[in-house]
């Protein structure tokens, strides 16, 4: 079930698994920040099969949606992990920028607004992303948080293996067009992704007449209840060595 508006400018496509306490708050600061613009906004919720209370809000939260919001709720049928689920997500999204966040948003909404502004007012950038590092006194260099820590230790493998790769591979905040995302999906056969980090996938299927445009943005290390430190780093070191 979805609400019925016109075709969106914009999706956000987040990940819901054991993520009720911060749904609720989520949504309605999401709400409050599109009160400012005159866009048509889609958000796209991605539950795992056993997040009924997730559901449960995702449903309310259609019933209440405004004339410029959609919501579409998908309904994992078996455990398929975060970057799969995102996989998902972005193929059912309508809007001509698609967008990732997280519901603890450990990136605020005004940074991702500034993804989406380079996004739409430059026709040559094709993914738009962050890059923690460039943001000054962000928690991600120097934080106790065990995932920026994790981060930290593989963004430097992976780009000592992939010269190519960005500094920030690991940033899971940003966007890309519509297009730009139709082409990787389907450079990618119908294999599916393993693990948390989706756009470590994005990066490698890139090629070299993709424009990427990388920003600094700010991220807290709040993290989902529903992030495993201990099955993210084997999935990464698995990655980092095939």
């Amino acid at each position: 079930m979805d609400s019925s508006v016109s075709t969106p400018h914009c999706s956000f496509v987040i990940y819901l698994n054991n993520d009720s306490n911060e749904l609720p708050l989520f949504i309605q600061d999401v709400r409050t920040f599109f009160q400012k613009f005159p866009l048509i906004y889609e958000l796209i919720a991605v539950t795992e099969k056993n997040a009924a209370t997730c559901v449960e809000q995702i449903q309310t939260a259609q019933t209440q949606s405004s004339a410029k919001e959609k919501i579409v709720l998908i309904q994992n049928q078996k455990f398929l992990g975060r970057a799969e689920s995102l996989r998902q997500g972005l193929n059912k999204a309508d809007g001509a920028f698609l967008l990732l966040a997280d519901p603890q948003m450990a990136t605020p909404l005004g940074d991702l607004f500034k993804v989406l502004q380079n996004l739409m007012t430059d026709a040559d950038v094709n993914l738009c992303w962050g890059e923690r590092p460039s943001k000054k006194d962000s928690p991600f260099h120097h934080g106790a948080a065990p995932r920026h820590r994790l981060e930290r230790l593989f963004n430097a493998i992976f780009k000592e293996r992939h010269h190519h790769m960005p500094i920030d591979v690991l940033c899971e905040s940003g966007g890309l067009t519509k297009s730009t995302w139709q082409e990787i999906e389907k450079s990618w056969n119908g294999k599916k992704l393993r693990g948390w980090y989706l756009h470590l996938y994005i990066q490698k299927a890139l090629t070299a007449k993709h424009k990427s445009l990388f920003i600094a943005l700010y991220d807290s290390g709040k993290t989902s209840p529903s992030f495993s430190l201990w099955t993210a780093r084997w999935h990464l070191l698995f990655q980092s060595i095939f």
